[in-house]
């Protein structure tokens, strides 16, 4: 699949972006997972429009925002994803101008240079065309994973850092994952084509975001993305895992289980990833 499959309605043309990461390319164009609750009618009761001016083209507009007050807390996936009674939050965590087409993460959207809004007025507002701006009473997976396609598209046109590109591909796979869990809540065929299309899809982008995260590592102060470098050396741990990078994914937990200022928590996730990986290669044996 092509990485932002999709934007072309939005006038936006991402075909010659094929690797996310190439900054010339760029700059020229333990446990089972905690099974998220699907889409219901309730979901309108955690969310609200938010008034919002864009740092790009200077309108304002209206976002769905989550009401964190009434949000309850069920869990969380090996990898962190964050699961909540009602709400998939993560649908809500992109900020989106429908005037312009800038997108960020809702926490980055104001934070952009004026050498990025020339970059994005030139390569994302120029061609850029507006659909509807009215505001919806939720957002829809189809709509959440567009709506951080663009943020994709923006984090790549303004030249962000790894770490911001990687934690969107991330949080995209989540929303594959949580699309994947509502088909097949609703009975869908195994077979069906939109069923296997988001399962490559969520692989995809995990693989992706894996690439980015480990890049960033490499390159980049922490915190990354809030996390310090434990809590990152376990997130790559069980995303290595999950890809069957069982080597690598041994690495990064022995380190984790050596770290003096690893939590308990976290050197406890650890320990469960380590019986985890033996258990699979004794398996495989």
């Amino acid at each position: 699949m092509h990485l932002m499959s999709g934007l072309n309605k939005f006038g936006l043309n991402p075909e010659d972006i094929n690797d996310l990461y190439d900054e010339d390319k760029a700059a020229a164009t333990g446990d089972a997972p905690v099974a998220a609750t699907v889409q219901t009618e309730d979901e309108t009761d955690f969310v609200f429009a938010k008034n919002i001016t864009c740092p790009v083209c200077d309108k304002s507009f209206q976002t769905l925002t989550v009401r964190t007050s009434k949000i309850r807390f069920a869990g969380s996936d090996d990898d962190f994803r964050p699961v909540y009674k009602g709400i998939d939050t993560i649908k809500y965590g992109v900020t989106s101008c429908p005037h312009c087409g800038y997108s960020a993460m809702n926490g980055d959207f104001v934070h952009v240079s004026s050498t990025q809004i020339r970059l994005l007025k030139e390569q994302v507002a120029a061609k850029f065309k507006p659909g509807s701006k009215s505001v919806p009473l939720l957002y829809s997976y189809d709509e959440a994973i567009d709506r951080f396609k663009l943020a994709l598209f923006s984090a790549i046109v303004k030249r962000s850092m790894y770490s911001e590109k990687a934690y969107i591909c991330l949080k995209l796979s989540w929303l594959y994952r949580g699309l994947i869990e509502q088909l097949t809540a609703d009975g869908i065929s195994t077979e069906s084509e939109e069923l296997v299309s988001a399962q490559k899809a969520e692989k995809y982008y995990y693989k992706q975001a894996l690439d980015g995260m480990t890049r960033a590592v490499a390159t980049e102060h922490f915190p990354i993305c809030g996390m310090n470098q434990d809590t990152v050396d376990l997130l790559l741990a069980q995303m290595n895992y999950k890809l069957d990078h069982w080597d690598v994914a041994s690495k990064l937990v022995a380190r984790v289980l050596i770290s003096k200022s690893a939590s308990r928590h976290i050197k406890d996730k650890a320990l469960d990833l380590k019986n985890e990986i033996i258990k699979k290669i004794r398996d495989v044996k």
